[in-house]
């Protein structure tokens, strides 16, 4: 049976491993102490009945310890989780120490306030690290290390691949005959299928060619069978040319034109008529004979001779 008093007398006048003396007070390294203090009343190990809080990846846990389970050491303490809401925590905590002492409940809900504040803490200053740019040191010696060494790799990979199309070439050409035995498989292979895409190549180029042609051809023979099909075909033609047709056109516009311009004289010259008649009554008579006979004059308009040719079919017998 454990008996709390035998060992705080032992903790408090002799010795104990998570005792820090100082000039102001004593402190508890233990991590189940609820108050980081050495007294009777907050010490782990010198009361049976205890109950504080801890922070497990920023999770709460409830730890409690009773009587019952002090026979079994891997079972002495009881782990319950509690809410991330600062309310239903509390009210879990007092649900759960609801006849305990009142001391380990107060300091119970205490420590809840201080953990839950220190966590809010964390995340904020997670946030302003994310959202600050990060500085990264940059080491000129490796720098110049790692340029080196990719221009000597890139010289090299020039250099073989230069190789390599040489001897391809060598090869293509039979330079060392037939069947070289010192070359690889693969690059011997290659060349053997590059030889045969290039006939293949070459076959289909002149059969395309040759079906051009017969194209060709048989556009030519349609043409010409077309030609021999207008043969005995029969077209009525005029006798008018077009150059002639469009000088008998010009004619008829010039004397409309001039039929147009003496109508408008005419209309000119009775509108001054009128106006002299208000003035000169004698002079109308003479007047109106004049423009009459200068209306009969242009109404005639201008003179065209037409040409008619007669064609006489004689009949022979």
């Amino acid at each position: 049976m454990q008996a709390d008093e035998v060992i705080w007398q032992v903790i408090n006048q002799q010795f104990c491993s998570y005792k820090v003396k100082t000039a102001v007070s004593n402190f508890c390294r233990n991590q189940y102490n609820v108050s980081g203090l050495c007294n009777r009343q907050s010490c782990p190990l010198a009361n049976s009945r205890y109950a504080t809080l801890r922070e497990e990846k920023g999770i709460i846990y409830l730890y409690m310890k009773t009587p019952e389970r002090a026979h079994s050491p891997a079972k002495m303490w009881e782990k319950h989780k509690l809410s991330k809401n600062y309310v239903q925590a509390l009210a879990q905590i007092d649900k759960e120490l609801v006849y305990w002492p009142s001391f380990l409940q107060h300091k119970c809900k205490q420590r809840l306030t201080k953990i839950t504040q220190y966590l809010m803490r964390m995340r904020k200053l997670k946030l302003k690290e994310e959202d600050r740019p990060q500085l990264i040191g940059i080491k000129k010696k490796i720098e110049r290390r790692e340029t080196t060494r990719e221009r000597k790799a890139e010289a090299a990979a020039r250099l073989e691949k230069s190789i390599e199309t040489e001897l391809i070439e060598r090869l293509k050409n039979k330079s060392y005959g037939d069947a070289p035995l010192n070359v690889n498989q693969e690059i011997w292979q290659k060349i053997l299928d590059q030889d045969l895409d290039d006939a293949q190549d070459d076959e289909s180029e002149e059969e395309a060619e040759e079906d051009i042609e017969a194209m060709d051809r048989l556009a030519e023979l349609e043409d010409e069978n077309e030609d021999d099909g207008d043969f005995g075909e029969v077209e009525f033609v005029s006798d008018f040319e077009e150059s002639d047709v469009e000088d008998m056109e010009d004619g008829y516009e010039w004397e409309n034109e001039n039929e147009q311009q003496q109508q408008l004289q005419l209309e000119d010259s009775d509108e001054e008529d009128e106006e002299d008649d208000d003035d000169m009554p004698s002079k109308k008579k003479r007047k109106g004979a004049t423009s009459s006979r200068s209306a009969k004059r242009s109404r005639k308009g201008a003179h065209v001779e037409i040409e008619y040719e007669h064609e006489d079919h004689t009949a022979t017998a």
